[in-house]
């Protein structure tokens, strides 16, 4: 009761304070704060985004802080600059322009340099936390690369006055811009025009002249940076393309609201209203490239269907009775890809299983970032069916590569003239990337072995069919119906009961590169778009990651082996080791659970129990799959042995998060330094451990297959 009572006491004060500070506020205020709303926004998520990031979300966010040379790091911090002044600027202007248009009390008038001052205030907490940040990366270098950032927003601001200087002193540009100003705000003009004087409000001119500066830093950033397939290309980092919608979306919506406000028109029902239009009069949509294939009608042709003789050909080394192994990769972003790689190529070392291991993969079932990793790790195989020792970190280097940045380019180049309704930009200026999930391919093609010859479905086909390489599986999600959509150069069997539908099938007479189908299978949510073929063949089925169906892998795998172990397809398989590779840590019991409750449990639970028992609901099934697998087939017809390689935990590793800290893998498509040694290491602790030894003494002792 005493609770109850204090409860009571506590709302009654609350609700007296909030109603007293809304009646003590002038209303003028608040209405200020309405027509300030654009710059008020973007001016918090200047001053937030780096405690976001680095606080609430570091898994996601925090690498974009993350920069990999000086001029990354100078580049973001003429980006902040200029994000700042495009905040201060367009609240400036409406502050200024306001009493006019919308008849509101005038302030006093605000000196300019406070103007810039209040800029660097809202681009210094970016600055603090790349320079900070990037320490691991850059060492002492990142001072060079601020100061560089401080001279380049410095020629950014001279800019900005010689060009405001101009505009104010050019007679046919004024006269052009008040004749539209007349044209399009006819209804009413102040706020816009001095009514005493007949010229265009000083405010106005500014964000104009800073309109037409940031015009050009974007225009040259769109030529400079953009995608292209070559290794360690240069780039901008993804973080100043944030910076650049800041200011672009400041500038935007500031002025539109500025205008439509004066109407009681709503800007986002509008922009919305307009931009719905335009994506359905231009039928706008993201596509993904299918390609002719030289092999026909592939969903009938036998030997593509003929799973015997290809694995027979891949076991060809081996003796009478085989030994098959079918890899799952899980997904995670790079954090997958690059773990996928490490455990793969890891396992191939002589000390632990050999060449012969690598050799006896049959087919590999990967999703989301272990497709990358898959990818990446095939790309590099020999005619000896397995990549040379000198490969194998060139391997792990490709796979850890970061992708953020040509991502960052696509959203504020084409995504972003999509979404402002210039749906006819993309194909103008960049037709051959149109949007980021094409600029992340381009990007992926640059780390591949010979990344001017890409690799198609039909590369990988004759290399299955001459036993050089696994067979891969990259699984997706069909958005339509939502079953699995399997991405390989084989054509699986047709069945009503089994929900999925393979590449061949769905485009018998046509191939795709094989960066666009790990994209596919890794269209991680908003990071790379949903997308259709751009052929407009039906069905016209949408690609969503894989994940969505299963996150492991495991499901097609077991039903693969379900179906080819019967004794009648002769296959032969004596041994199978299913190894499934997870690219963060087996979950725990946690003892420490932090309390929610109220407003947050009432909210946010629903999705967290999602995204918390998304992991054991796997595992728990996958294990359950694998026991009926086991009883279906005995040890004497054929030795099933399930191995997961987790990312080690604190339990099985304390001495890696001994000397790493708590060490938190990453879900994006950007690893530090930092990160990509860890996974090394990570592996280094486990591979003298329980599982990996027990793993060394089946393949070795217990089944006697040679290290080579």
């Amino acid at each position: 009761m005493k609770r109850i009572v204090l409860n009571l006491i506590l709302w009654t004060v609350l609700v007296l304070a909030l109603l007293t500070g809304w009646l003590l506020v002038p209303a003028t205020f608040w209405q200020y704060v309405f027509f300030l709303r654009v710059p008020i926004v973007t001016g918090l998520l200047l001053l937030s985004l780096p405690a976001i990031a680095k606080f609430f979300f570091p898994a996601m966010l925090k690498n974009l802080f993350v920069l990999r040379g000086i001029w990354q790091l100078a580049f973001t911090i003429l980006g902040a600059i200029a994000a700042g002044i495009a905040v201060i600027f367009v609240a400036y202007t409406i502050l200024h322009n306001a009493p006019a248009r919308f008849d509101l009390p005038e302030l006093s008038e605000i000196p300019e340099l406070w103007l810039y001052v209040l800029a660097i205030a809202l681009a210094l907490p970016t600055w603090i936390a790349t320079t900070d940040l990037s320490q691991e990366e850059l060492n002492n270098q990142r001072w060079t690369g601020f100061l560089i950032g401080l001279v380049s927003s410095g020629c950014f601001l001279v800019a900005f006055e010689k060009i405001r200087i101009w505009l104010a002193s050019n007679d046919f540009f004024n006269q052009l811009y008040l004749a539209f100003v007349f044209l399009l705000a006819k209804h009413s003009t102040n706020g816009y025009i001095n009514p005493i004087t007949g010229e265009l409000a000083a405010a106005h001119l500014n964000a104009f002249a800073l309109f037409l500066v940031l015009l050009l830093v974007y225009l040259f950033i769109f030529i400079a940076f953009k995608p292209r397939p070559i290794s360690s290309q240069r780039e901008a980092p993804a973080l100043l393309y944030v910076m650049l919608l800041i200011s672009a979306g400041t500038l935007f919506l500031g002025s539109l609201t500025f205008y439509f406000d004066y109407f009681r028109v709503s800007v986002l029902s509008f922009w919305l209203l307009i931009s719905a239009a335009m994506y359905w009069l231009f039928k706008v949509d993201h596509f993904f490239e299918l390609k002719e294939d030289t092999l026909k009608n592939k969903s009938e042709d036998p030997q593509l269907k003929d799973f015997k003789t290809v694995i027979h050909q891949r076991l060809k080394h081996q003796s009478q009775e085989k030994t098959l192994v079918v890899v799952c990769a899980s997904g995670g972003g790079i954090q997958a890809a690059g773990w996928t790689t490490e455990v793969l190529t890891g396992l191939q070392n002589e000390e632990l299983l050999g060449t012969s291991f690598t050799k006896a993969i049959g087919l590999i079932s990967a999703v989301s970032g272990g497709a990358v990793g898959t990818m990446y790790y095939l790309d590099r195989f020999g005619s000896q069916g397995y990549p040379e020792n000198t490969e194998l970190e060139n391997i792990f280097n490709s796979a850890t590569r970061d992708s953020l940045d040509a991502t960052g380019w696509g959203l504020a180049y084409p995504d972003l003239w999509r979404i402002i309704a210039l749906p006819i930009l993309p194909s103008l200026l960049s037709p051959k990337i149109g949007d980021r999930g094409i600029a992340l391919e381009t990007d992926w093609q640059g780390e591949m072995k010979n990344p001017h010859q890409g690799k198609t479905l039909a590369t990988w086909r004759s290399q299955i069919l001459q036993g050089e390489i696994p067979i891969p599986i990259f699984n997706a999600t069909l958005v339509e119906d939502g079953n699995r959509f399997l991405v390989t150069p084989m054509t699986f069997s047709e069945s009503s009961e089994k929900k999925y539908l393979d590449f061949n099938r769905l485009y018998g007479d046509h191939d795709i590169d094989i960066v666009t189908a790990a994209r596919l299978s890794s269209t991680f949510p908003y990071v790379s778009p949903i997308c259709c073929n751009d052929l407009a063949l039906d069905p016209k089925y949408h690609v969503a990651d894989g994940g969505y169906f299963d996150g492991s892998g495991f499901v097609t795998t077991v039903e693969w082996l379900n179906e080819w172990l019967d004794i009648k397809k002769g296959l032969n398989i004596k041994r199978v080791l299913l190894l499934q590779i997870n690219a963060f840590p087996q979950s725990e019991l946690n003892q420490e659970i932090r309390e929610h409750q109220g407003w947050f449990m009432a909210t946010i639970a629903p999705l967290l129990t999602l995204f918390q028992v998304r992991d054991p609901i796997m595992a728990s099934r996958n294990l359950t799959e694998v026991e009926m697998l086991q009883k279906q087939y005995p040890k004497e017809q054929v030795d099933i042995r399930h191995h997961s390689i987790f990312f080690p935990s604190q339990s099985e590793a304390p001495e890696f998060y001994s000397q790493g800290g708590q060490y938190q893998p990453p879900f994006s498509w950007k690893l530090t330094k930092k990160e990509k040694e860890a996974i090394k290491d990570g592996w280094k602790a486990i591979k003298t451990k329980k599982k990996i030894q027990e793993l060394k003494k089946l393949w070795r002792e217990d089944w006697k297959m040679s290290g080579h």
